[in-house]
């Protein structure tokens, strides 16, 4: 039975013409849906989802097409086109499109023009028989989505009360708002109550039948069916599944299955995926394809890319004071120590020290066993290794010598490391950053070589570990164009281990998650080790003698510090950019 308002629209329009032909030509960017008709067309336009779909009524018309249902069309974004006499003096075009995308309607004499963006390129034509007439159509825009808009067109807000009203005056009220025929299916027999207030009148009946336990299906023709919940499950339980496959752009197979597992029928529906072709295939019934698509259509989205430049500076400083005092004391007619300097003795013994055929060579000791003789070494074996300042002197007391090496180094030595590695990473992934090296470690299993046995021969393998400076960096982009940057910098090395085990590895790291501007920079500091050393060695008890106990030791203090500064700016893609 036609409404109210269809019954109404036959009175005003009259009789109308009929519908001749249908056609889907490529534009520029664009793709035209040409509705033909005899006479001036009217018409009201809406989208809906799952699958996505745009509604036209031509008002005032009649059903003269060849067919009702044109399927595999399957070119320039439009899947399909079903058709029908809806009421006594409306003739539905249903075109069934990959996605909802922006459009206008264009009216004119000879028909519509049903003008939609499409970004996949030209394609081959399609019309029905007799094909669609060329003449140009004007330019009267319908109130639907305009043709930059991405977002489906809202539908019309309703305000309504119900007080114990049956479910079936309910449908019937929301029939004669929309337009649209919903049917109540067996057991659909509740009391409802509620009240809406400006809302969009598909969600306010959504709502209204999900909390009484309904759910609203719509049929290919275009019937929207109001079945209980329980009843809904039973009849998928006998309804045939089928398989689609879905390709992904811009995220992974494995990551939309993980997304779309939780939509699969228990027992009947199943996924798997393709890595080679990043495709999803589902297999399960109508109404699960159909959502899976749509959460697909959200998810597989493009996102933006933050291009991440870091500068990291690594400063090593290392100062360095060393003092000593050596002595060494010789007998010339008895005992001498010739470590450090050559010696002399009176072989003739004629009282006099004739060079170089008395000398005695450095490493050569003289030991008197003729009397009584006595030679001594100071801090010999402590001698800086380069020093800077050298002193020599010599005291002669009878026939003893006292020699005196007094030493000193001081020197400070810097080292600046820089790097400016960047890269550019999608949203929500991590950048790995990192200037070092790989380090080798031998495993040894002393147990692999006879199974566990006794007896067995142990097997060593090698594994790698990476080691130096590594930056983790993770961006999202935030709605308000601001940064959101998951950050983990770590500095790390690998030292021998005073025992066998191996190496040890040093790390220091920092973590931390902070908000910045576009191209605003994030400094990372703190990662310094200060590390001093002090070695004292001399001759026993005078080396600690207050005030002159540093005339009788070898002093050596090392102060090592190193510095890492990571400058982190994180940078958004725009559309163009390299």
């Amino acid at each position: 039975m036609p409404s109210i308002l269809s019954l109404l629209v036959g009175v005003l329009l009259g009789s109308g013409g009929p519908v001749t032909g249908l056609a889907v030509q490529p534009a520029p960017d664009q793709t035209e849906v040409i509705i033909s008709m005899e006479g001036q067309a009217e018409f009201r336009d809406f989208t809906m989802e799952g699958p996505s779909r745009l509604i036209v009524d031509v008002l005032g018309a009649e059903h003269a097409l060849p067919g009702e249902n044109f399927l595999g069309i399957d070119r320039g974004g439009v899947r399909s086109i079903r058709t029908s006499q809806y009421s006594d003096q409306i003739v539905r075009v249903v075109i069934e499109l990959d996605a909802v995308v922006g459009y206008r309607v264009l009216q004119g004499e000879g028909g519509l023009r049903v003008v939609m963006e499409n970004s996949g390129g030209a394609f081959p034509p399609w019309a029905t028989e007799p094909a669609a007439p060329q003449q140009q159509l004007g330019e009267t825009v319908s109130s639907g989505v305009s043709p930059t808009a991405s977002a489906p067109q809202e539908a019309d807000r309703i305000t309504v009360n119900f007080y114990q009203a049956s479910v079936e005056d309910v449908l019937f009220q929301f029939a004669e708002f929309s337009g649209r025929s919903i049917v109540p299916g067996t057991g659909v027999d509740a009391v409802i109550s509620a009240g809406i207030r400006d809302q969009p009148w598909d969600q306010a009946l959504e709502e209204i039948l999900r909390a009484y336990g309904y759910a609203a299906v719509e049929t290919e023709s275009g019937i929207i069916r109001v079945e209980d919940l329980e009843t809904l499950k039973l009849r998928e339980t006998n309804e045939p599944v089928y398989t689609r496959a879905y390709t992904v752009n811009y995220s992974t197979a494995a990551e939309i299955e993980q997304a779309v597992g939780a939509f699969i029928t228990p027992e009947r529906g199943r996924i798997a995926i393709n890595p080679s072709t990043n495709t999803v295939i589902v297999t399960d019934v109508t109404r699960v394809l159909e959502s899976v698509g749509d959460l697909i259509s959200e998810l597989d989205r493009e996102t933006p890319q933050v291009s991440i430049s870091a500068k990291i500076m690594f400063v090593n400083r290392t100062d360095l004071n060393e003092f000593g005092v050596t002595y060494d004391l010789k007998d010339s007619e008895g005992n001498q120590l010739n470590t450090l300097t050559p010696g002399a003795i009176d072989s003739d013994g004629d009282g006099v020290l004739e060079l170089p055929g008395e000398q005695v060579d450095v490493g050569t000791d003289v030991i008197s066993l003729g009397g009584s003789s006595i030679a001594a070494l100071g801090n010999a074996k402590s001698k800086l290794p380069a020093p800077s300042l050298t002193l020599l002197t010599s005291l002669v007391v009878g026939r003893h010598t006292l020699i005196n090496f007094i030493e000193a180094l001081e020197s400070m030595n810097m080292t600046t490391v820089e790097a400016e590695p960047s890269v550019t990473v999608m949203d929500n992934q991590t950048a790995r950053l990192g200037v070092g090296e790989e380090t080798p470690i031998r495993v040894v299993d002393a147990q692999a070589g006879a199974g566990g046995q006794a007896g067995g021969f142990p097997t060593a393998q090698v594994e790698t570990r990476e080691t130096g400076i590594i930056l983790d960096a993770t961006p999202h982009v935030t709605e308000s164009g601001k940064i959101t940057l998951q950050l983990r910098a770590e500095r790390s090395a690998a030292v021998l281990a005073e025992s066998d085990a191996g190496f040890i590895f040093q790390q220091q790291y920092a973590e931390s998650r902070v908000i910045v501007e576009d191209g605003e920079t994030v400094v990372i500091g703190g990662l310094t080790v200060s590390e001093t050393t002090e070695v004292r060695a001399g001759i026993p008890l005078l080396m600690d003698v207050p005030l002159i106990g540093r005339l009788f030791r070898v002093t050596r203090e090392e102060k090592i510090q190193r510095d890492l500064i990571i400058l982190v700016t994180p940078t958004i893609v725009r559309g163009g950019q390299n």
